[in-house]
Formats: structure tokens, C-alpha cells, sequence
């Protein structure tokens, strides 16, 4: 059986389901390229187990976790899943994979940033499609995230945006640093999306150092938000109930 496992945001958030699941596993793997824990440890995880997990990477998942599917048909083994393993589309074909060469599978859910989002005051069936904002490279400067903020917004909806994480060059975007990449494209495009929004920076979700903090682009920029992860909200149409919860629930 191969198990596709979801381990929250810190090694307290494992479900006991998967706890279980997981000591029956011949093998253990770790897919640290989309996020990483807001706090506590890989070796802490280790330790809650009592077993060996080994990690792994981005290219590994994509391209050559077929032989480790194939082990699954006789033995049980598990890839696990920094928040909910099924919000990347890499997660998804794996179970396609799956299905494909008649591995049998189950998934284990976890808690994610998305579940966090609510303790902002804002309405979660208010958000539209979710985006991820992407730290520009040398000939590598995608902006289409953007585009996907501005229909949101013209339907009223909440934009939830991701930051890029570079696990191989241990760098995690800030939400200062995705407001400054918003701000180039906004001059390069002569828009003012963000001057016009309430912004939302979630930073260390689910952790004892969680911050939300609710304001203007420039309200945010000078705030100190000072544990990762890091999300950023750009909100749609307020509703009253929204604004004052945004006023009190905000640091």
C-alpha cells in the first residue's frame, strides 16, 4: 500500500490515524520542497515515530518515485507531506500513478495553512483560486500569479498567496519581499491593486509565534513579521462582520 500522508505544520499536528499508519511502513519518505515546519523538527518527527525518515526532494518526487510506488505493491510505504499532501498537483498525479499501475493507495489528510486563514476574521468561502508568488530568477520572472489576483478582485473574492520556498538554497520569500515583487509589476503595468487593497500577513501558522497582522501594503511593509512560512492575503469586497474582524483579531 502506498500511503500519501499530510503532517500539518509542526510534528504535534500528525493525526493519530497516521501515527499508526506510518509504524506499519516498511519505508518513509519526506517531500521537503513545498514547505517545511512552522515549528518543532524533523528530528522531533523521528523521534515521535521511532522510525528512520528519509527525505527527499522536489525532482525525486516528480520524476523517479515510480520505483517506490512499485515496492508499495508488495510492502507498505509512505511519502509524507509538509500541511495537506494534496494541495500540490505533484501529489495528485502520484495517486494517478497509482491508479495507472494498479498500486493500491491511501490518503491520510493534515492540517494546513488554509485552515488557519479563518482566525483572520475573513470568510473562507470569500477566497478565489490561490496563487503563488514566485521569487524572480536570471531569465526566470513569471507573473501571472498577479493576473489571478486581479480576476479575484473583480469577482470580490480574497486572494490566498503562497511564497516561493527554494529548499536548495534554504530561502523562504517574505511577505516583505513578495510585496516588493508585486510592486515592480504593478509599475511595469501602471496598476495600483495594492494601494487600493486590505492586506493580510499570516507568518508561522499553526505555531506558538503565529502573527497575523491586518493593513495597508505599506502597514505591512513595516511590520515585523518574524516566523516562516509566510502567506500573504490580498482581500476582495469586505464585509462588515470582516472589517471588524480583521480590527480585532489583528495584532
Amino acid at each position: 500500500m502506498f500511503y500519501l500522508v499530510g503532517i500539518g505544520l509542526k510534528p504535534e499536528h500528525l493525526t493519530l490515524e497516521a501515527q499508526n499508519i506510518l509504524k506499519e511502513c516498511s519505508e518513509i519518505y519526506l517531500e521537503r520542497y513545498t514547505s517545511q515546519y512552522s515549528e518543532g523538527s524533523f528530528e522531533f518527527l523521528e523521534a515521535l515515530l521511532g522510525r528512520k525518515v528519509i527525505l527527499t526532494d522536489r525532482h525525486e518526487v516528480e520524476n523517479e518515485f515510480g520505483k517506490k510506488l512499485q515496492k508499495a505493491k508488495s510492502g507498505n510505504v509512505a511519502l509524507l507531506v509538509f500541511g495537506n499532501a494534496l494541495t500540490a498537483t505533484t501529489h495528485i498525479q502520484l495517486l494517478l500513478d497509482c491508479r495507472k499501475f494498479k498500486v493500491p493507495f491511501s490518503f491520510i489528510p493534515g492540517i494546513s495553512l488554509t485552515n488557519f486563514i479563518a482566525l483572520s476574521g475573513l470568510q473562507e468561502y470569500k477566497f478565489g483560486r490561490s496563487v503563488t508568488i514566485v521569487q524572480p530568477e536570471a531569465n526566470y520572472s513569471p507573473d501571472s500569479f498577479y493576473d489571478f489576483i486581479k480576476e479575484n478582485q473583480k469577482l470580490g473574492l480574497h486572494s490566498l498567496c503562497f511564497l516561493d520556498i527554494k529548499q536548495e538554497k534554504k530561502k523562504l520569500l517574505s511577505i516583505k519581499e513578495a510585496l516588493g515583487i508585486l510592486e515592480v509589476i504593478e509599475g511595469k503595468r501602471k496598476d495600483s491593486l495594492l494601494k487600493k487593497s486590505v492586506l493580510v500577513g499570516i507568518a508561522g501558522a499553526g505555531s506558538s509565534k503565529m502573527q497575523i497582522k491586518a493593513g495597508s501594503v505599506n502597514d505591512l511593509k513595516r511590520f515585523s513579521f518574524n516566523s516562516f512560512p509566510q502567506a500573504l492575503i490580498i482581500c476582495g469586497s469586505l464585509s462588515e462582520k470582516e472589517r471588524e474582524a480583521l480590527n480585532a483579531l489583528s495584532v
